[in-house]
């Protein structure tokens, strides 16, 4: 069997929590040996000379016998991602748009990462959503452009992985049904 380090830079609480989540039902199900350490995890990109200096330093802080260190190579092994589009038609002005879309994100428990209004008719927005039923993250990047005050066009984009991105856009799908909207890209 071979030790695998894995280092995860987690962006907020939540994160952490599924992490964890993750790693005590591997504990529990002792599909091998899953734990987390209990350690201050450092990645250093040093030459020979500065490591052993560092490591010299960091031997006399703590007691003897508690510094492991570890050569790796670095191997990212990510999921494929995933784009998947929607192009929306409401018929009403940007403002009330925008409202909508926060409406349904924020059901969502979405992250709104970025709001822009480059123009009294045009604005983009970012998100950032954990899809339900475990699939995963997906950015979600929407686009309105407001024509004459009553119509408003919206561009959709979700990146994530396939099963996130695919299924967060069926649920969009079924939330814009609810309202007096065109679809394009079902």
């Amino acid at each position: 069997m071979t030790t695998h380090f894995i280092v995860m830079d987690c962006a907020d609480d939540t994160e952490k929590k599924r992490v964890r989540y993750v790693i005590d039902k591997w504990e529990a199900e002792r599909k091998g040996k899953v734990s987390e350490v209990k350690a201050i995890v450092v990645k250093a990109d040093l030459d020979g000379d500065n490591i052993s200096d560092f490591l010299d330093e960091l031997y006399s802080k703590i007691s003897a016998g508690r510094v492991e260190t570890y050569k790796a190579e670095v191997e990212k092994i990510e999921p494929e991602k995933s784009v998947e589009s929607l192009k929306v038609t409401f018929k009403d002005d940007i403002k009330s748009v925008e409202r909508l879309i926060s409406f349904i994100f924020s059901k969502k428990n979405a992250v709104l990462r970025e709001h822009r209004y480059l123009s009294d008719n045009f604005s983009e927005m970012e998100y950032g959503v954990y899809t339900r039923r475990g699939k995963g993250g997906v950015n979600v990047k929407v686009v309105l452009r407001e024509e004459r005050g009553e119509t408003t066009y919206g561009d959709i984009r979700l990146e994530g992985i396939e099963d996130a991105s695919r299924s967060l856009k069926e649920e969009l799908v079924g939330d814009f049904s609810y309202f007096d909207v065109e679809l394009e890209g079902e």
